[in-house]
């Protein structure tokens, strides 16, 4: 009878067991449970009038893609001292998922020190004490020069070369 006790105690555990294992294989395979997108490293350079200043904040803005997971998503990051800033999609630095992107710049005063797209509003995540110091010229996607690629194996991030002086009109 306490064979049969035993059978029964080693059936339960190895069920546990299986269906343990079976729960974190699926949490791995499915990227933690989530539909995160798979991110890769971005970094890059801004240069305000020619010089590196921190607190630019550049937002990467998805183009011709059709995920929505991706269309919801503004991988965000912001300049050191030295200009240079990491992208961070869903925690900071994280880089950005796969895609072609058009790229905008703001530079406050104050607000956040750093985002992430996973940040209930990006835009807003800490009141800022100034204006926009370029007076909104780099902040809207749809006119944005500036686009970057992040591809598997690499990031193609063009250095920013932003003013604070308005463009002259020709002429």
């Amino acid at each position: 009878m306490s064979n049969r006790v035993a059978v029964r105690r080693s059936s339960r555990v190895s069920a546990l067991g299986v269906a343990v294992v079976a729960c974190f294989v699926t949490a791995f395979a499915g990227g933690c449970g989530s539909d995160r997108l798979a991110t890769v490293p971005v970094r890059g350079e801004v240069v305000v009038d020619g010089k590196p200043v921190a607190g630019v904040q550049v937002v990467l803005h998805p183009i011709g893609s059709e995920d929505p997971r991706l269309l919801k998503l503004r991988p965000t990051g912001r300049t050191a001292a030295d200009g240079t800033y990491e992208i961070g999609t869903y925690e900071m630095a994280d880089g950005a998922p796969l895609a072609e992107y058009r790229i905008t710049a703001e530079w406050f005063g104050g607000g956040p020190v750093t985002t992430t797209s996973q940040s209930e509003d990006p835009e807003s995540a800490a009141p800022a004490t100034e204006v926009d110091r370029f007076g909104g010229r780099f902040a809207n996607p749809d006119s944005s020069t500036f686009k970057a690629t992040v591809g598997r194996l690499s990031a193609e991030v063009p250095k920013l070369e932003l003013s604070t002086r308005a463009a002259t009109p020709p002429g």
